[in-house]
């Protein structure tokens, strides 16, 4: 039976084809090791300062112990790197390391290539209005209970829940 198709329906299938689209790009500019779990469930929750593995591991729904893992492979491959968290020594927090800085840059280029893509595609004023619109719905309370990661201050998504609290 067929079935009306609903906003989260489209933004899931926007969302699966830039992360597919990503991950080629990444791959041709020479981040060939690195998969779509590392961005999925590292990169996009890692403040601009550092994280502590196991606010990562929180904010991306994992035990400690497979987030762990995941930063192990990320670190042999020199994306990032633990260190001494400046405000208790004892503990660890994952930072970027230049090859995962270089990495993060040619993303943000991805990002704004694909901008230029859906503004050629739809018109640039549709796709502001898009992004006003989702802007709107981001910053909305949630339904049930908060997101595992609410953005902190300093994370890649906390702008784009901010922007719309305006």
């Amino acid at each position: 039976m067929c079935q009306q198709l609903f906003l989260p329906q489209f933004l899931n299938a926007a969302f699966e084809r830039m992360m597919s689209d990503l991950h080629a790009h990444l791959t041709a500019h020479g981040y060939d090791d690195m998969r779509p779990t590392h961005f999925m469930n590292v990169f996009r929750f890692m403040d601009c300062d550092g994280t502590r593995p196991a606010e990562l591991a929180r904010r991306a729904g994992m035990t400690p112990q497979a987030m762990g893992e995941l930063v192990s492979q990320l670190e042999k491959r020199g994306y990032v790197k633990r260190v001494a968290d400046p405000g208790d020594g004892r503990s660890r927090t994952v930072v970027w390391a230049e090859r995962g800085q270089a990495a993060a840059d040619v993303a943000n280029a991805f990002f704004e290539e694909l901008d230029h893509d859906w503004a050629t595609a739809v018109g640039q004023d549709d796709l502001n209005s898009m992004k006003q619109a989702l802007r709107v719905l981001v910053a909305q309370p949630p339904r049930q209970s908060p997101p595992p990661w609410p953005p902190t201050e300093g994370t890649m998504f906390a702008d784009v829940r901010s922007a719309g609290k305006a």
